[in-house]
């Protein structure tokens, strides 16, 4: 222990009783656990059988358990898992489940999708409404939210219960359950058998939890029925890096720990080795004003860097290209895969690889990205961009037909495309009908005026009138008032493609851009897990968390971004600042701060998390 600071030492020479300890970004939080546990079995004589390490991941179970080998001769008999693989071991115990009773993430997708369609065969955005779905399921579980108290944020109350119900009544046909039931059923044995509670209980008498910041209601209650009466529970994480609401993981469970679990300790690991002192200095600046957290203050080791920089682009696009260049400089003495570009969201993604191509520059993608080319309302623009040349491709005009609506029935359609003729385009097989009304031929001849209008433009001009002439912006939003949708998300997929649109004003060469960008993620989302390949990482907020990298471009600190436009509570806002702060504390060295004067044509504002080093 002669390499580890005083409030290291303090940490892992604890005894007895619960112990809080409040790791800041880069202060070495993994090697104090490790430190603890080996002082628990060498130095107190703690049998290792009596020692739980629970992390969230099984990646970082299995990393923990190889260090600790690596460090001790003690034996190898600690249990180092996952909340989920305990849980399940518990309800096992119990209820005779195996491993082939957990549902299969295909097939847990394919029952409620059918659940989906038996409500609604023509949901347009099924992917999206899907994922919503699942995640309010699984936030109604880790939060022990009984279904009749909960309003649903994807559609109507009774539809979310119907696809509840029908996907808990297949589980329950086919004695299957999901791991969100993992932690439900947990909880509920835990609370209620108490031979069960008291022989785990006496199984695990010291347990020590990784990442403590991103336990959600569920996990916390067992955590305290599992701690039995001494409760020695050794529980290391940051409330300043709690980012995970959207699953239930809140601030509020380190913030209450002292009060739930009495007479605990607590120390704060306080001294960041990963960043340079004037990354700390701003990282504490943003995390200082929010309300909801323990007061500290992290230190450095005098390592000293450039200061962070701010830099102003006029556009997406430009921002792009500005960082490109940058990259490109520091390639030269920088590996590429010591590079981040970190942003708020998966769509900001779009202008970055674009670039990229361009640019040459090789990237690997941490998240599983869908090319927002792909979104169904990217592809509604698209389909009518193809129509304009090409009045043929039917499978288009069936796309756009009635959006906006035309009042053409599927039945009519389905009817003329059977009854097209060689080299006859579906309108003009509609045209020949006998039961149109006058009024929905009025509707198909400016339907075959704007296409050639279109076909006239340039790209960006031709997004331009699809929405403001066609009417496409208002069918967005009659569609997003109707389906329960963000109006303002689907705006925002249509303003990435208009501004990728800019850089191709010809239609064509902006189809065959499309066309050579998917494949490309494509093809980076199959490779981008292989280790150790060359590339800039390019990353979520969320997912960045836990990485570290000499160089990092933040995209958009902007006001609407970050904080995001949605986040309208304290609450919420806080949240927002804690992800910005694990964005600036994954910066060793040089970090790049991007804020752009407009935003699909409009001025914005940098970021109110920003006025400290604005000032």
């Amino acid at each position: 222990m002669t390499n580890l600071n005083d409030s290291q030492k303090k940490a892992v020479t604890h005894n007895k009783g619960p112990m809080l300890v409040l790791a800041g970004p880069g202060s070495g939080k993994t090697t104090v656990m490790i430190h603890r546990v080996i002082h628990l079995t060498e130095k107190l004589n703690i049998p290792p059988s009596d020692i739980l390490v629970i992390t969230f991941t099984k990646a970082a179970a299995e990393e923990m358990k190889e260090r600790y080998i690596k460090m001790t001769s003690s034996g190898h008999r600690i249990s180092f898992g996952t909340f989920h693989s305990l849980f399940f071991r518990i309800i096992r115990s119990v209820f005779g489940y195996n491993v082939d009773d957990i549902i299969k993430e295909d097939e847990k997708r394919n029952v409620l999708k059918n659940a989906i369609r038996d409500l609604d065969p023509d949901t347009p955005d099924e992917d999206e409404f899907l994922h919503n779905i699942t995640n309010e399921i699984s936030l109604l579980k880790n939060e022990l939210i009984n279904i009749d108290g909960y309003f649903s944020k994807t559609c109507s109350d009774s539809d979310f219960r119907k696809i509840y119900s029908l996907y808990d009544n297949y589980k329950e046909m086919n004695h299957k359950i999901d791991f969100d039931d993992m932690l439900e059923l947990c909880y509920y044995t835990l609370k209620e058998c108490e031979d069960v509670r008291l022989s785990w209980q006496k199984r695990y008498k010291y347990i020590l939890i990784d990442e403590f910041q991103d336990i959600n209601k569920a996990q916390y209650e067992c955590v305290k029925l599992l701690s039995g009466e001494e409760k020695n529970v050794f529980a290391v994480g940051d409330d300043d890096q709690s980012i995970y609401g959207f699953r239930g993981a809140r601030p509020e469970f380190l913030l209450k720990f002292p009060a739930d679990f009495e007479n605990s300790q607590k120390i704060v690991l306080d001294t960041n080795y990963r960043s340079s002192d004037s990354i700390i200095k701003i990282s504490n600046a943003i995390i200082s004003h929010n309300k909801k957290r323990y007061e500290k203050t992290i230190h450095g080791t005098d390592k000293q860097g450039p200061l962070p920089k701010l830099i102003r682009p006029d556009d997406i696009n430009s921002e792009a290209k500005e960082i490109a260049r940058r990259i490109k400089k520091l390639s030269e003495r920088i590996p590429l895969n010591n590079i981040a570009v970190i942003y708020r969201t998966n769509i900001q993604a779009r202008a970055i690889v674009d670039t990229f191509m361009d640019y040459h520059i090789n990237y690997r993608l941490r998240d599983e990205i869908p090319s927002i080319y792909r979104h169904w309302c990217a592809r509604d623009i698209l389909a009518y961009l193809s129509l304009s040349l090409n009045r043929y491709d039917n499978d288009s005009i069936e796309r756009i037909i009635n959006k906006p609506k035309r009042y053409i029935s599927k039945i009519t359609i389905a009817e003329s495309k059977k009854s097209c003729r060689q080299n006859e385009s579906l309108i003009e097989s509609l045209f020949r009908r006998k039961d149109l009304k006058s009024y929905q031929f009025d509707r198909l001849h400016d339907l075959t005026f704007q296409i050639s209008r279109i076909k006239e433009k340039n790209t960006y001009d031709a997004i331009k009138y699809i929405m403001k002439v066609i009417g496409y912006e208002d069918y967005l939003k009659e569609y997003s008032v109707y389906r329960k949708l963000d109006y303002k998300s689907l705006l925002e997929t249509v303003s990435e493609i208009s501004e990728a649109a800019k850089d191709y004003p010809d239609i064509n060469n902006f189809l065959d851009h499309i066309k050579n960008v998917t494949e490309e993620l494509k093809e980076k989302q199959s490779t981008s897990k292989i280790h150790n390949a060359d590339g800039v990482i390019l990353t979520t907020m969320h997912s960045a968390k836990g990485l570290e990298f000499d160089t990092v471009f933040i995209t958009s600190v902007v006001d609407g971004i970050i904080p995001h436009e949605r986040s309208v509570t304290e609450d919420e806002k806080e949240e927002e600042r804690r992800l910005f702060y694990v964005a600036v504390t994954r910066a060793k060295r040089l970090l790049y701060l991007s804020a752009v004067k407009t935003r699909y044509d409009k001025e914005t504002k940098i970021s109110p998390f920003l006025k400290d080093f604005t000032k």
